[in-house]
């Protein structure tokens, strides 16, 4: 599909977040997991050379477990069922304050105390990804068109978007929500048709392969 960005954003992402209680566990030299994204996502790519690097160069074994978005497996580390996984500042930022601690006048996420950071990534570039062929040229033309919204596993994606939509004065009340569960649902909507635009990351995997595919 041949795409192109009509606005972009800086994200913060944290790389890696453990659940405190289980330190002497990775110490051990037991086999712990890490929780990812898709594959075919960012955070698979990263999480899989995570895994590749602490088995290859010490007793830890770890192994990576997709899940459908990086919403869903936070309340896993929180309780020590997960020890490791690769999230972003969005969902750590939320889910660590509490729902006390809101953007867009809303937090759903379970509060989870139990969980920190062990690395810092790097930041990672957000647009507004649209078909080629698409009329919106501008963050501006996105008013009264068809956007991907919701993503309950991906909340993340929701609040990239809730501040795309910020930056040209307008709300989700000014596009039609096209529902999905989470980024890779929201790409597929843009390629069979059935949204105009979505909040992805130039860097994935989707996005690279996805040029030059439609007209």
């Amino acid at each position: 599909m041949s795409t192109h960005f009509v606005h972009h954003a800086a994200v913060g992402v944290v790389v890696a977040a453990m659940a405190l209680a289980l330190i002497p566990a990775a110490a051990s030299g037991q086999a712990v997991s890490i929780g990812t994204n898709p594959p075919g996502s960012v955070f698979y790519a990263i999480g899989s050379g995570l895994a590749k690097v602490v088995s290859e160069a010490g007793p830890v074994k770890m192994t990576v477990q997709p899940y459908s978005g990086s919403s869903t497996f936070i309340p896993l580390m929180n309780t020590g069922e997960l020890e490791f996984g690769v999230n972003n500042a969005v969902d750590m930022a939320l889910t660590h304050r509490g729902p006390k601690f809101q953007i867009g006048g809303r937090n759903p996420f379970p509060h989870a105390p139990n969980v920190r950071l062990v690395m810092r990534g790097s930041p990672l570039l957000v647009g507004l990804l649209v078909r080629k062929d698409s009329p919106i040229k501008s963050i501006h033309d996105i008013r009264g068109k068809r956007m991907t919204g919701e993503y309950p596993a991906h909340l993340a994606v929701w609040y990239n978007m809730f501040g795309h939509l910020a930056s040209a004065g307008l709300t989700w009340n000014d596009v039609k929500v096209v529902p999905v569960p989470a980024v890779n649902d929201g790409a597929d909507a843009l390629v069979q048709g059935r949204a105009s635009s979505l909040s992805r990351r130039s860097t994935t995997a989707w996005t690279r392969s996805s040029r030059g595919a439609l007209t």
